[in-house]
């Protein structure tokens, strides 16, 4: 007997061949529980990943028990799987959640955790000045009202006779990315290992460096659409990778200088708080971990 557990897709081929027609509980099947507009408003995303109602809004479908199934998988957390099928189920008008841009990742998730448990969610911090542990409840409509200034993009960065515009990384990108720097951090951990030899450590240490700084260039040359120069775009991945790599310096220095400028455009998820001890008010990060994030509502 296999021990292998079926994937999503494998539980919706069964359950649609399974499904009985004309099921007297139909009517008490999931239904749009909100409607949200997207940061991007449907711009940046890859071709064919999404359908925007005209109206703009896109409906939101609380999780399914299979969906709260999929994100206790730990395979599928790491490798992105997991969110994309639990989108996929939530919000039916996404078509390809691996072609998402990643401004609107995050507001697709708060939005479907809102549908399936409501607006509010538990929080705990502790007080930097009296160190007493506290727990809270914050609105999470707060942070889908949030404005993201997503018009820097539209600005191009110019340098001498070039012209580069940039656009957001999609969830495809930033996920392979962040698995990539997971297992650098990890190599890191082993490579601190007192059993090894010194020598041995130096080498592993400028093989993680030189990977992590190959990551810092790929991150940059991912987020660029089109680099123009006499009135002809170039698209191809190769020749900008190319240029990049080879460029001077100024050049890069200049479109690091705009993904920290777009960076800071995002406005920031924190939670202002008075400890109920010692009446010290302080702020909160709101630490956004897709895993955690949906767990808490366990």
């Amino acid at each position: 007997m296999s021990n292998e557990t079926p994937n999503q897709e494998q539980m919706k081929d069964f359950l649609a061949q399974s499904k009985p027609a004309g099921n007297p509980l139909q009517q008490y099947m999931r239904t749009p529980q909100i409607y949200i507009t997207l940061p991007s408003k449907g711009k940046y995303w890859d071709p064919g990943s999404i359908e925007i109602p005209i109206n703009g809004e896109v409906p939101i479908l609380s999780m399914s028990s299979l969906d709260e199934l999929t994100l206790k998988s730990p395979d599928a957390l790491m490798n992105g799987q997991a969110v994309v099928d639990v989108i996929h189920s939530c919000v039916p008008c996404i078509k390809d959640a691996w072609g998402m841009p990643i401004t609107d990742l995050d507001t697709i998730l708060i939005a479907i955790r809102i549908a399936t448990y409501g607006e509010n969610m538990e929080y705990s911090s502790s007080c930097p000045e009296c160190k007493e542990f506290n727990e809270y409840e914050i609105d999470l409509k707060r942070f889908l009202e949030a404005e993201v200034d997503l018009s820097l993009y539209d600005n191009p960065v110019v340098w001498e006779n070039l012209t580069f515009k940039l656009r957001p990384q999609t969830y495809r990108i930033t996920n392979n990315n962040n698995l990539e720097v997971f297992e650098q951090q990890r190599i890191v951990t082993v490579v601190n290992d007192q059993s090894l030899d010194a020598e041995i450590k130096v080498q592993k240490f400028n093989e993680i460096f030189k990977k992590m700084t190959e990551l810092t260039m790929r991150n940059i040359t991912q987020s660029i659409e089109y680099i123009e120069t006499n009135g002809e775009k170039v698209t191809n991945r190769i020749y900008i990778n190319d240029f990049i790599a080879n460029s001077d310096v100024k050049a890069f220095k200049d479109i690091k200088d705009r993904h920290s400028q777009l960076d800071n455009s995002v406005p920031d998820k924190t939670v202002h708080t008075t400890c109920p001890d010692c009446q010290h008010k302080y702020v909160v990060p709101f630490t956004f971990d897709h895993a955690n994030f949906f767990a808490l509502a366990s």
